[in-house]
């Protein structure tokens, strides 16, 4: 019997089914979020819609569609600004599905393709979406990531009461 629940939010449950991981799981109070790059179906930024980011999974849908479709054939947000906004995005749909939210992060990784390049506009994004206090925070430079012209992926650890 698991000892964690998993969590899916809308537009998720392909990747769950297909590719055999969870969007996160949460145990003993504790949500723990896989790691989210800005993706959508055409590389372009994401289509609000009905003020709502609920084109924040589109990418990942898009490629499901081809049942061979792997994560790699997944395309990444080409502006590096919108990318990184659409991963927030992500992060903040999966931890509301879980219960919870930004203010509720207590432990931020990231791993930056071309680290050096982009992290002054990646920090300026982060600031938008995570409130003070700051949660912890790592940051890691790659080579790359399984989403080709991914330059970040985030994950969080988040407290929910």
């Amino acid at each position: 019997m698991p000892k964690f629940d998993v969590v899916i939010p809308p537009g998720l449950q392909g990747v769950y089914d297909t590719w055999h991981f969870a969007p996160a799981t949460v145990v003993k109070g504790m949500v723990y979020c896989s790691g989210i790059i800005g993706t959508s179906p055409d590389g372009e930024p994401l289509k609000i819609r009905n003020n709502s980011s609920e084109a924040t999974f589109d990418g990942a849908q898009a490629t499901l569609q081809d049942e061979d479709a792997s994560l790699a054939d997944v395309l990444a947000i080409r502006d590096p600004e919108a990318q990184f906004e659409a991963a927030f995005e992500g992060v903040q749909a999966v931890l509301s599905a879980a219960g919870a939210g930004m203010a509720d992060v207590v432990n931020l990784t990231t791993h930056h393709v071309d680290i050096g390049k982009h992290m002054a506009l990646f920090m300026q994004v982060k600031d938008r979406y995570l409130p003070e206090p700051w949660p912890a925070w790592t940051a890691v430079g790659v080579y790359e990531l399984i989403i080709p012209g991914g330059l970040v992926e985030i994950s969080v650890i988040a407290s929910v009461d």
